[in-house]
């Protein structure tokens, strides 16, 4: 559970009205999140504040006899006199108790919407997910399962481990040496990382198979900058590509347009 879905949760929480095993997966996540427990505290402060600190109004008799006779024929009876709907005990509350509940769904709708605009957009979370998997690689100093310059060994290698048989080219003439390749785990799939080297910047290639990857972001001719590390993506054969180094931005750019050429593409 994240902070995206414990926004629609705050407000029943407040108010008590979550089951078990809502309540259970919340107090996970408020164990370790600071700015979701303090806007479930600020929640309760308000509830707590409407509740003991308003004072008390009551509809005066003008102001009923105004509303029941804008109510149509159908609702005021033979006698003449007006029977109260239920939906009129809201006039009898308390001014100082209706501001408070008005405050109360503004904050919360605020606190939602700001939870929403903060949200990452398919194509950033995708981004973060190929950054975490290349540090995640280098961390562990394992960059490759198979190391080798050799194309046609590094191809050949994920017979087997994959369900697709990602490209291999060769761009070594290009300034781009093959150094191996790994599996990974990505956007909930299983997937080839083909590991190039530029000096002494490492480029890792994630490749996934295109139909449910095509979902997530479209093609993007510039690249996108996370946590230092330069990325880029497009799509060919069927498949989608994430380029990510901490080399610079026009070097990458050189690589996938290197990448195309090789396997045949448009630059």
């Amino acid at each position: 559970m994240d902070c995206n879905d414990v926004c629609e949760l705050l407000p029943a929480c407040a108010d008590d009205e979550l089951g078990a095993a809502e309540s259970l997966r919340l107090e996970q996540h408020l164990a370790q999140c600071t700015a979701c427990t303090a806007e479930l505290g600020r929640l309760r402060a308000l509830r707590t504040a409407v509740r003991e600190g308003a004072t008390y109004h009551r509809a005066s008799p003008a102001l009923r006899a105004r509303i029941a006779a804008a109510l149509p024929a159908a609702c005021v009876p033979a006698g003449g006199e007006a029977s109260r709907p239920r939906w009129l005990e809201w006039f009898a509350w308390r001014p100082a108790v209706n501001a408070g509940l008005a405050a109360l769904t503004v904050a919360s709708m605020a606190f939602g919407l700001t939870l929403f605009l903060l949200r990452d957009a398919p194509q950033d979370a995708m981004a973060r997910e190929v950054v975490s998997g290349h540090v995640r690689a280098l961390i562990a100093d394992h960059a490759v399962d198979v190391a080798s310059t050799d194309r046609h060994t590094v191809k050949p290698w994920f017979n087997g481990r994959l369900d697709f048989a990602p490209p291999v080219p060769d761009m070594a003439a290009e300034g781009f040496a093959l150094v191996g390749g790994r599996l990974d785990y990505l956007h909930g799939q299983r997937v080839a990382v083909l590991v190039y080297q530029r000096n002494q910047h490492p480029i890792d290639v994630f490749v996934l198979r295109g139909a449910g990857a095509r979902k997530v972001a479209p093609d993007f001719d510039s690249t996108l900058t996370r946590q230092g590390y330069q990325i880029t993506h497009w799509q060919a054969g069927g498949m989608d590509f994430w380029a990510v180094t901490d080399a610079s931005a026009a070097d990458l750019q050189r690589f996938s347009k290197a990448w195309r050429m090789a396997s045949g593409g448009t630059p």
